[in-house]
């Protein structure tokens, strides 16, 4: 039991990381049985963990069709977005009082290696991880590490949306400009300074949500559905 569980866990992590780098493509179809000869284990792991990712909204049954990575919903974006200002705006806060020369070297190491990536070898993966590590070092620091988990599973959609606009070198060159200039505010304690920029900063994706959209439309959910409120028919 206790491998199984163990598996079940590695598979959802392997499995949310293809989703969230787009190698599980939005709207493609799962198949328990070869994701378990990819992984080495047997159906129910599996099984476990796409239970998992279905209450992450990752992805979505239809009866007689099969199981399939949801689409990225516009609506879903905005809201993850929100919920991500929220979360990290709290970090911050906190960080500015912990911030010591230690800390500040270390996320200056981070964007060195952002530039590295973006400047030389370019590897849009290895820069969008680096980059969710800067963020994840605010988030230590803040000592509140645990909402940075719920930051990253509560955002599934913006994260995919992330990845995608993570193609455009670009893009890459003004976000390791906004760390800069973020890491600048943060060592001066300059917390309202702050709080503009990571909104800003945060939000800059969804200035590309519609040249994304148009670019991949495969990618998107065409028309959001509208929810029938469930009823129950009285028998006397």
């Amino acid at each position: 039991m206790a491998r199984e569980n163990s598996n079940s866990a590695y598979a959802y992590k392997v499995l949310k990381r293809n989703i969230f780098e787009l190698n599980l493509k939005p709207g493609s179809e799962l198949s328990e049985k070869l994701i378990g000869e990819k992984l080495g284990m047997s159906r129910t792991p599996i099984r476990e963990a796409l239970i998992l990712l279905k209450h992450d909204k990752l992805i979505e049954s239809i009866p007689q069709k099969g199981t399939f990575v949801t689409k990225i919903s516009a609506q879903k974006v905005l809201e993850a977005k929100v919920l991500r200002v929220a979360l990290e705006t709290a970090a911050f806060e906190r960080a500015v009082e912990r911030v010591d020369e230690e800390f500040i070297e270390d996320l200056r190491t981070n964007i060195k290696m952002q530039r590295v990536y973006c400047d030389g070898n370019r590897n849009y993966l290895e820069f969008h991880k680096l980059d969710n590590d800067f963020h994840q070092m605010i988030f230590n620091k803040a000592e509140i590490s645990g909402l940075w988990e719920l930051a990253m599973n509560g955002t599934g959609q913006y994260q995919r949306v992330r990845v995608l606009n993570a193609k455009n070198k670009v893009s890459d060159v003004s976000v390791v400009e906004e760390h800069e200039e973020i890491l600048l505010a943060l060592e001066n304690k300059e917390i309202d300074k702050l709080r503009a920029m990571l909104e800003h900063h945060l939000g800059r994706t969804l200035l590309k949500l519609k040249e994304l959209e148009d670019e991949n439309p495969e990618y998107f959910e065409k028309i959001e559905e509208i929810q029938k409120e469930d009823f129950f028919i009285m028998l006397k």
